[in-house]
């Protein structure tokens, strides 16, 4: 599913096979962001990668929405110290070059 426009909560839940209350429950929790417009329910493009992500552990995995949270704190923490890696290898590489 990509588009920059954003996707309505109702064809993201058929798309995927998924019930709506998955998706308020997450919103719910923090995991993603609604928006409302003209009474429709609608996520922004570039959290579909997350919440797929999220759909499939819960359908898939059978993860639980409190595991779901945990997973995806831990997620956001792993990539954030991998960017950091990244960053921190490129500098060294850097001084190895002089």
């Amino acid at each position: 599913m990509k588009t920059d426009e954003p996707i309505a909560i109702e064809l993201f839940c058929t798309h995927l096979g998924v019930e709506h209350t998955f998706v308020t429950a997450m919103q719910e929790r923090g995991l993603v962001e609604i928006t409302v417009i003209e009474q429709r329910r609608y996520i922004d493009p570039e959290q579909l990668p997350r919440l797929e992500k999220l759909a499939r552990m819960h359908y898939d995995l059978e993860i639980n929405y409190e595991g779901l949270e945990a997973l995806s704190h831990m997620l956001e923490r792993m990539e954030a110290l991998q960017d950091e890696l990244t960053k921190l290898r490129d500098r060294l590489g850097r001084y190895e070059d002089l």
